[in-house]
């Protein structure tokens, strides 16, 4: 009975996963409206999903540094250095300032989406971007200058995919209008530039009251000694 017993619960283990990392993107893949809804109303999204893809997003940006052959990249090293905290940066750092915008625009908007809602939806938006990214860097060493095109098809297409089921995802879970969404998409953007003028405007602050503090910290040991 206890083999029999755990046995049923790897299948089950198993069909989670499946259904989790397989299932429910490729079904959001072929029916979006349908599939996002189910995520709001039938609570079908999942943050192992979301921390997964995420996690895989990461290597994968990392891999694609190292990786893209030297007919995209105009140049060849053959052992690559990876400023990995700057590759992380520019990986995570747009994904979490547009949720934010986002949840901020919305929330005074009337938009029926939870800060959580829109981190999924962003999550489930990116399967295609990953898998395309992965395909453009692998046909990126086996082409030549004038098949560049092809590779440039995968990355930008990419970008096309997850944008626009970003944007039925948005659409969907804050129960907008066309007309609704695309302004919410053009606040969005302006809520982004606000948010990255306060950090930089932060940041600037911080470094000159540094700088003060070292400053007088260095006159204050000049006089002393």
């Amino acid at each position: 009975m206890t083999a029999i017993a755990k046995n049923s619960k790897l299948r089950r283990s198993l069909l989670y996963v499946k259904e989790t990392m397989l299932d429910f993107p490729l079904y959001i893949i072929s029916r979006p409206f349908k599939g996002f809804d189910e995520m709001k109303y039938l609570n079908r999204g999942s943050l192992v999903y979301a921390i997964a893809i995420l996690v895989i997003l990461g290597f994968v940006r990392t891999w694609q540094y190292m990786a893209t052959g030297f007919v995209v990249t105009g140049f060849f090293m053959e052992t690559p250095a990876v400023p990995v905290l700057w590759v992380m940066a520019f990986t995570y750092a747009p994904i979490f300032l547009i949720c934010v915008a986002n949840w901020s625009i919305t929330s005074i908007t009337d938009g029926k989406g939870k800060f959580k809602e829109i981190f999924l939806v962003y999550c489930y938006a990116l399967f295609l971007d990953v898998i395309f990214r992965v395909l453009g860097t692998i046909l990126s060493n086996y082409i030549t200058v004038n098949e560049e095109a092809f590779v440039t098809f995968f990355f930008v297409g990419g970008q096309f995919l997850l944008y626009f089921y970003l944007f039925i995802g948005l659409v969907v879970i804050h129960e907008f209008t066309f007309f609704k969404a695309v302004i919410m998409v053009l606040l969005t953007v302006l809520a982004m530039l606000i948010i990255i003028f306060v950090l930089a405007l932060f940041v600037s602050l911080v470094s000159e009251f540094l700088n003060f503090i070292f400053t007088i910290a260095y006159e204050v040991d000049a006089h002393v000694l």
